[in-house]
Formats: C-alpha cells, structure tokens, sequence
C-alpha cells in the first residue's frame, strides 16, 4: 500500500528530520525551502527503494508540491493576519490530499505489492512519530500558551500514549484511558491539577482519541 509508506515519509522528513533551524531558515531562504523538499524525496525514495524505477518521476512531482505548500504557508502566513493554528493545518491537509492522490494515481504500480507486515511495519512507525513529535509540534506551534505544561508533561505524554496505542493495537482500547491516571493523580498531588490547566484537559483528551484511533487503524492492517 503506497499511501502507508509516504505517511511514514513525510512523518520523517517533516517532523523527525525538520530542526527549528530548517523551520527558520524556510522562511528567511529558498534554501530552506529546497533542502526540506529533497528530504521529502529522499525519505520517500528510500521507503519505496524496491520501486525506484516506476515511483521517480511522480515522487519528484510530490516533493516539488510539496516545497511549494509549504511556500504558500510560509508566504501567507505572513501577510493574512490569521492564527497561526489554520495556515498549519491547511498546509498539513494539503500534504495528507496530496499523498491521497498519490495512491490513487500510482498505487497499482507498486508490483509485486508490498507484504502486509511491510505495510504494518510502515503504518506503526507513522503512528509513533504521529503520537510523539507530530502531537508536539502541533500545540507547541501553533498554542504558543500551551509551552510551558507541554514541556512539563512531554515525556509523560509520550509514554501515555504509546501506552494507549500498544493496548489499542492488541485489541484493548477500551483499557487506552486508563493510562492518562499516573499524570492526572501526579498533577493532583503536585496541586496543579490537569483539569484546572490552561487546555490541559483537552491536550490530554485529544492524544487519547488519536492514540486509540492510530491503534485501531493498523490493528486493521497486522497480518
């Protein structure tokens, strides 16, 4: 399945691979903008590597539309006096289409087709960095407010919903809140309660929705 292999790509390029001084530099030099667009190419060349042959061209296609999403946020980003919250996310929607279209068009070229524990392999790497630096960078960029608490709890939110996921993943979600326990009882002791935190409650809530969604969801695709 092509689309798995390009989610856990992007997830690399963009959110492993993507220092603060890549981010500042995008904005500042088409440099930036060049050299984050061949990490696009090349983590998606290098997950589809068996394909090399048929996926080049279309890839390279990806990556240029790629480099210029993130152009047009960057470029509106500073002249539509909007929260910084919908430019990123209409720039990540734009990505998610674009690799939508991308299984659509080329999927069937992928031959013999990729195994399904490859697949598996694929979707749970893109489902870890998902809950971890993609999960980060989204409140921590975009609710400037939210730095502070998401610091404090950063390794405890990490471990949360890897928890959450793994139980999700072997058919338990319904045990998945249960994790979020240990921090809702430290918060309390510690009298900073989470419930009492500026968007405390809702960062902890929406990780457990997306950690028992990703764990269902490829569940669905363990061979």
């Amino acid at each position: 399945m092509l689309i798995t292999h390009l989610l856990f790509a992007h997830m690399l390029a963009d959110y492993i691979l993507q220092t603060n001084w890549l981010v500042a530099r995008k904005g500042q030099a088409w440099d930036g903008l060049a050299l984050h667009g061949l990490m696009v190419f090349v983590m998606s060349m290098l997950v589809l590597a068996p394909y090399a042959g048929v996926v080049l061209l279309p890839i390279a296609l990806m990556s240029l539309l790629h480099t210029a999403q993130d152009w047009l946020k960057i470029y509106t980003g500073t002249r539509i006096k909007i929260h910084p919250i919908y430019s990123y996310l209409l720039d990540q929607v734009g990505h998610y289409v674009t690799i939508g279209v991308m299984q659509i068009l080329i999927g069937h070229l992928l031959q013999p087709p990729p195994s399904q524990a490859e697949v598996a392999l694929m979707s749970i790497g893109a489902a870890v960095i998902s809950l971890t630096r993609f999960y980060d960078v989204t409140w921590w960029a975009n609710w400037l407010d939210m730095i502070p608490y998401m610091g404090h709890w950063r390794n405890v939110g990490y471990a949360e919903r890897l928890a959450m996921f793994t139980l999700s993943l072997a058919g338990l979600f319904y045990l998945a809140p249960l994790c979020v326990l240990p921090r809702l009882i430290a918060s309390w002791l510690t009298h900073r309660p989470i419930w009492k935190q500026r968007r405390g409650l809702a960062e902890m809530g929406i990780g457990i929705i997306l950690a028992v969604i990703l764990g269902v969801l490829v569940r669905s695709l363990l061979p």
